[in-house]
């Protein structure tokens, strides 16, 4: 495999860790304002603050300390870009199925839905690329 190829496999991994990374920190220490900055509301009850804390902060966080561990390591590159394709595919998915089932999102919604699929298009080209390079 190409030393460029490499360097952009490894960037977009990083790059995905440190979003990953960011987002969980903010929702761990500081859960209302992410939730009314992204959505307009925030959870009411003391159980919906921890859980929130827990899946966006906790899981992002650890999410973006695996990618980091996986970009760490050059033969583990793509299972981190297979790791970045299911998550993005995934929330898209989950924000689609929102969309339609719940109405109207505001536009921060849309934006994160265009960067969602932009990324898995991008991890699902260079898992592609690398795969045929190595035959």
């Amino acid at each position: 495999m190409s030393s460029r190829l490499m360097k952009i496999e490894n960037g977009i991994l990083r790059l995905n860790a440190a979003v990953f990374a960011l987002y969980g920190l903010c929702f761990l220490l500081a859960p209302v304002w992410m939730s009314q900055w992204l959505t307009g509301a925030a959870p009411g009850t003391p159980s919906g603050l921890i859980d929130m804390r827990a899946t966006y902060g906790g899981m992002s966080l650890a999410f973006g300390l695996v990618l980091l561990l996986l970009a760490s390591r050059q033969d583990l590159a793509n299972i981190g870009l297979g790791a970045v394709l299911v998550m993005m595919l995934g929330m898209a998915g989950g924000r689609v199925l929102g969309m339609v089932l719940d109405g109207a999102a505001n536009a921060l919604m849309y934006g994160y839905l265009v960067l969602e699929l932009g990324m898995a298009a991008l991890a699902g080209l260079l898992i592609l690329r690398a795969r045929t390079r190595a035959t």
